[in-house]
């Protein structure tokens, strides 16, 4: 038991760790100002859905950022991603002092910024076995993303009462000074044990065409099986979260009768209501997958509803339970898919599924922002949680998905089947 957790005395666990608490607090602040932000200089719903396209197409191209990651070196790589983050956030408040701030600029920057955390974060990921262990990486995976999740609640909600103490450009910067503190921190960093001269001494363009290689035969893989309908069904529930969450800061100043705190509180309980999914997936997973996510989705899709039609504290509670069923769909398809998948093909699996998830959300951002603009900030929550009855409507007519087992049952592969009965 006294090695059990040896890894919490890791110097480059500790500051890892530390890290991702800090980069956690800044990109929490840093979202909600920056959204914020943009609704405050426009008044538009239509430009907030610019900016929640901007941020979502940076997470479309994780995919290709991810090579980048491979190629630089560890120590180097999270240092300089860091800083170049601080100084894109330090020209939003060096502009509003001097030539004034204009929307397409916060805009840039949000992308811009979220671009390269999609650098930044398969260097951690990477980093953890390397230093932890393969026979402590599943407890240190835990206390990394316990942190993630449970600090993202925290400073979501935090930073639409920062913002409206302070400002929306001021808690920009205070996220600038944040992640400062971050690359000071990762300079403290011994990991030259586990950097990899290998990959840099080989051309760029081959490390781009393996890559391309292997997505292609991951794609091959998973034809034939379950993986592509489940692709499907995260993207179109990302699609409609996507068409609501660009309205929610507008939605939620028209709530709360122009509480900017108001933001934030909305989507730190979104967030909870993600985390306690999370949590309860090892609970509901003895249950049938199909009957299961059509139970859940038809609820989430009334409970969204309710949010629309409600005073803004009892709307914020359905909001937050709407969302527990995003937080088991994930964890538990993720969970077949790392079971199921064989170990080769794990990466690319997952790779596929992450970006295919995210390809929907910039679709979704500009429908919503459309809509919003065009009607109020009300009526794209109603079709959100409609948009969720839809989707529990699809798997109710799909025999396939309808009469799924356990997730621990459900073959992904027709092949196990086919092994099975041998």
């Amino acid at each position: 038991m006294a090695t059990e957790k040896a890894f919490l005395r890791d110097r480059n666990f500790q500051i890892m760790m530390l890290g991702v608490f800090i980069q956690a607090a800044g990109s929490g602040i840093y979202l909600i100002t920056g959204m914020l932000l943009v609704v405050q200089l426009t008044g538009s719903v239509l430009y907030a859905g610019f900016a929640f396209f901007a941020i979502s197409s940076a997470s479309v191209m994780a995919f290709l950022i991810a090579p980048l990651a491979n190629y630089t070196g560890y120590k180097k790589g999270l240092i300089i991603s860091h800083l170049i983050n601080v100084l894109l956030l330090i020209t939003i408040p060096v502009a509003y002092l001097t030539i004034g701030l204009h929307v397409w600029h916060v805009i840039g920057i949000l992308f811009l910024t979220s671009l390269i955390n999609q650098f930044s974060y398969p260097i951690v990921s990477t980093l953890v076995p390397k230093v932890v262990g393969d026979d402590q990486i599943i407890q240190a995976n835990a206390y990394l993303q316990t942190v993630r999740e449970a600090m993202d609640i925290v400073f979501i909600a935090g930073a639409g009462i920062l913002a409206a103490l302070i400002g929306s450009v001021a808690a920009i910067s205070v996220t600038a000074m944040l992640v400062l503190f971050t690359v000071i921190l990762y300079f403290f960093l011994q990991i030259e044990a586990y950097e990899e001269t290998r990959n840099r001494n080989i051309p760029f363009h081959h490390h781009l065409k393996s890559y391309s290689k292997d997505l292609k035969s991951g794609m091959t893989y998973i034809q034939k099986s379950l993986i592509p309908k489940m692709m499907f069904s995260i993207v179109f529930v990302n699609v409609t979260m996507a068409v609501m969450l660009t309205n929610v800061p507008a939605f939620s100043l028209l709530k709360s009768n122009g509480l900017e705190a108001a933001y934030g509180f909305y989507m730190a309980s979104l967030s909870l209501g993600i985390m306690i999914g999370t949590l309860v997936s090892p609970k509901v997973k003895q249950l049938a997958f199909g009957r299961l996510i059509i139970t859940m989705f038809t609820l989430t899709g009334l409970l969204w509803i309710g949010t629309a039609l409600t005073p803004w504290l009892l709307s914020m509670v359905l909001f937050s339970i709407g969302a527990i069923s995003i937080g088991i769909l994930n964890i538990l398809i993720f969970s077949a898919i790392q079971r199921q998948v064989e170990s080769i093909y794990i990466g690319r699996v997952l790779t596929l599924l992450t970006s295919a998830a995210s390809l929907g959300v910039p679709v979704g951002a500009l429908i919503g922002g459309v809509i919003g603009e065009a009607y109020n900030p009300v009526l794209p929550i109603i079709i959100s949680g409609m948009g969720m009855i839809i989707f529990s409507t699809i798997w109710m007519k799909q025999s396939v998905l309808r009469s799924l087992p356990s997730i621990d049952e459900v073959k992904l592969f027709e092949e196990q089947k086919v092994t099975a009965a041998q």
